[in-house]
């Protein structure tokens, strides 16, 4: 008999060692259930090659259930259109609520702003003005990330989840929260369309002002989409999904991580405002009246920013590490920044300790996918707590006058530093579990 060679085995029926049909090794990979289904006589079979009952080949009935598999798995868009539209239906009656508030307080001069307006500023976004007058004209553009406003969006978001939305799997769980991010924020940026407004004012010995302000549309469909898809994510993401998906798995912990250290600093700064309030002086926070939680609560942010050794600009300070060295803040104020860098290298070698407990027969590299996501996720509370208002503010004057207002830091920056920070104070972590 002639010599086979290996590229003609790969065309038998049976092992040429031990007579093994080697057909059902190829079936196995496909086979998705313990028994199979005749398409010819929809007889169910054991793993054969032919139907013991009509003798067609079972070949192509795997075939077929791979196929009805892969159209099993597309997503189900109903309850994902529903949380959305739900959740702008929600957030536009509470705007209209707070229409009817605003009203009662600043009179007719509230009555160019609508209910949409309101809603499209619960989602952080920016809104660019344009003001001309006989005189002159201008621009200014004002983005108030304050970001205990963008919790409704998100607690209604996950409300509508709640109701509508039911996973089964980990992969339920992604598409389901890419699915109402995406639909979320293509609502808003045609919200945004239909509220960009122009209007004149003439009064204040007849001089007229035209003001037309429209939205940063790109800008919105990404809050939008981060939006639907954190509360979506956090809504529907269960312990028992645990260990399906690595990626999902990780980014769980990465939120849960920056999720404690900002509790961690909020009650720092509390527990020091109750005895001391001259950090918030330094800070420029003082003058305002407001309530000091809510005070904190922002404030919080921008330290969280800074304790991964990001440069933060609040009000007229600039933190940096070397504000701490050669700044000319109080020697309380350092040691208590100090502190709070401390605290963010702690929870960060204890997570990484734990992500090598977690995830220790992963081959994949976990710090480096934990690293990424813990940066992608400080990059966007800090694009959503920007506090900006500037350009060319002019009204009645022959003069333009430039005023910009920054806090917060810069977007770019913010992800390249707590990106290579968090990968090697978590390599530092996930190292010392080696020495158990």
């Amino acid at each position: 008999m002639k010599k086979l060679d290996k590229k003609d085995k790969t065309y038998l029926n049976y092992s040429t060692q031990d007579g093994k049909n080697l057909k059902n090794i190829f079936t196995d990979k496909i086979t998705l259930k313990q028994k199979s289904i005749c398409y010819n006589c929809k007889a169910e079979n054991n793993k054969k090659s032919y139907c013991k009952y009509c003798g067609k080949s079972l070949d192509e009935v795997e075939h077929l259930e791979k196929v009805q598999n892969i159209k099993a798995f597309n997503v189900d868009t109903k309850p994902i259109i529903l949380t959305s539209v739900t959740s702008a239906l929600i957030l536009f009656l509470i705007s209209l609520g707070i229409k009817l508030l605003m009203n009662f307080n600043f009179g007719e001069l509230i009555n160019v702003v609508n209910p949409l307006h309101i809603m499209l500023g619960m989602n952080l976004a920016t809104i660019n003005l344009n003001t001309s007058t006989i005189m002159n004209s201008g621009s200014i553009t004002i983005h108030l990330g304050i970001i205990i406003i963008a919790l409704i969006p998100l607690f209604v978001l996950s409300l509508s989840n709640t109701i509508f939305i039911k996973n089964k799997n980990t992969q339920d769980i992604l598409y389901n929260s890419v699915g109402v991010g995406t639909t979320y924020g293509l609502i808003l940026v045609i919200i945004s369309i239909f509220s960009s407004t122009s209007f004149s004012i003439y009064q204040m010995m007849n001089y007229g002002i035209s003001i037309t302000y429209r939205y940063n549309i790109f800008e919105l469909f990404l809050n939008g989409f981060i939006l639907g898809f954190i509360s979506t994510y956090l809504t529907l993401y269960k312990k028992k999904y645990l260990g399906q998906n690595i990626y999902l798995d990780i980014l769980k912990k990465a939120i849960d991580s920056i999720l404690i250290l900002y509790i961690v600093i909020f009650t720092i700064l509390l527990i020091i405002s109750m005895v001391d309030n001259s950090y918030l002086y330094e800070f420029g926070l003082y003058k305002y009246n407001i309530n000091k939680t809510f005070i904190l609560s922002q404030l919080s942010l921008y330290i969280l920013t800074f304790a991964n050794i990001i440069p933060t600009t609040i009000a007229s300070n600039e933190l940096s590490i070397l504000s701490i060295i050669n700044g000319d803040l109080l020697f309380d104020t350092k040691l208590m920044l100090i502190a709070i860098i401390l605290v963010s290298l702690l929870v960060l070698i204890l997570t990484g300790y734990n992500l090598k407990k977690k995830f220790k027969n992963i081959s994949a590299n976990v710090v480096l996918i934990f690293s990424s996501f813990y940066a992608i996720i400080i990059t966007i509370l800090s694009a959503f707590s920007v506090i900006y208002i500037g350009g060319n503010i002019s009204l009645l004057q022959m003069n333009s006058y430039t005023e910009n207002i920054f806090i917060g830091s810069s977007i770019f920056t913010t992800f390249i530093i707590s990106f290579i920070y968090s990968y090697i104070i978590l390599k530092i972590g996930y190292t010392l579990s080696d020495f158990e």
